[in-house]
């Protein structure tokens, strides 16, 4: 009981020194879910944006998929309507692949026997084929606000058959927070602008000579600038404007050499 305790005394130590493990991480149904909610902003659809996330029973992921129209088929050249004046064929019906199909097809193992899918809506009764076929064995779903149509109806008929399990998504977060880049990036970047953008309105316009920002390839003078950008300077705008370009990719060039060239390293 003593070296239960002193283990268990040394763990809570080492948690309060910032030794132990961090709190709070996402279950593997939260992250498996906010993967498929990532996936369906993939998609074209203007109405409703539908992602799909297969998962083996290691927790690997092995296919994701959203809805869209077929491959090598341009999206501006075919319907993407839910009704029309015209019929069936002038609407999107005939030609979207639904996520489930998609990450079926996407997966990169030889087989979804065993696995689960998580998806943001419940699957058609098509989909449900598919998923039954693929030897999927539980469907885990956010939303299920087709319930009442028939399609929705068959696949329930479809999966209790074959017995595959159907399972409601109840997250524990209602609402996540995704960065696109790291903090002391950001702060960072921000930093350099602000005194680029303070060092530019006190540079004599006669002095600013044309530059190309070897990030965007933007080229550009104060002078030439000043009508659009009320006078902040194109080192100013085209300093932002590389921020966007660049930072994002992990790259500070462009804004590191506006800041040598205005001496602010």
């Amino acid at each position: 009981m003593g070296v239960g305790s002193g283990a268990m005394g040394a763990m809570g130590d080492d948690a309060r020194d910032g030794q132990g493990p961090r709190k709070g991480a996402l279950s593997w149904d939260d992250y498996f879910m906010s993967l498929a909610f990532l996936t369906a902003m993939r998609s074209k659809d203007p109405s409703t944006q539908v992602g799909a996330c297969i998962v083996n029973a290691r927790n690997r992921i092995i296919g994701v998929g959203y809805n869209g129209m077929p491959s090598n088929c341009p999206n501006d050249e075919l319907p993407w309507g839910k009704k029309s004046s015209s019929g069936e064929l002038a609407t999107k019906y005939p030609y979207v692949v639904h996520a489930e199909l998609n990450a079926v097809l996407n997966k990169n193992s030889e087989s979804c026997a065993g696995c689960r899918i998580y998806t943001t809506l419940f699957p058609c009764n098509e989909c449900a084929k598919v998923i039954i076929q693929a030897g999927i064995r539980e469907v885990i779903y956010a939303s299920d606000k087709h319930s009442e149509r028939l399609s929705a109806k068959a696949s329930r008929r479809l999966f209790d058959l074959a017995g595959v399990e159907m399972r409601h998504f109840a997250p524990e977060k209602d609402l996540l927070a995704l960065p696109l880049r790291y903090t002391e990036d950001r702060q960072r970047a921000d930093r350099v602008v602000e005194r680029v953008v303070d060092r530019v309105e006190r540079v004599p316009a006669a002095q600013m000579t044309p530059l190309a920002c070897s990030g965007c390839s933007c080229r550009g003078s104060r002078e030439t600038a000043n009508d659009r950008w009320n006078g902040l300077g194109w080192m100013a705008a085209a300093g932002f404007a590389c921020l966007i370009g660049g930072v994002g990719r992990g790259r500070m060039r462009p804004v590191a050499n506006m800041a040598a060239r205005f001496g602010l390293r």
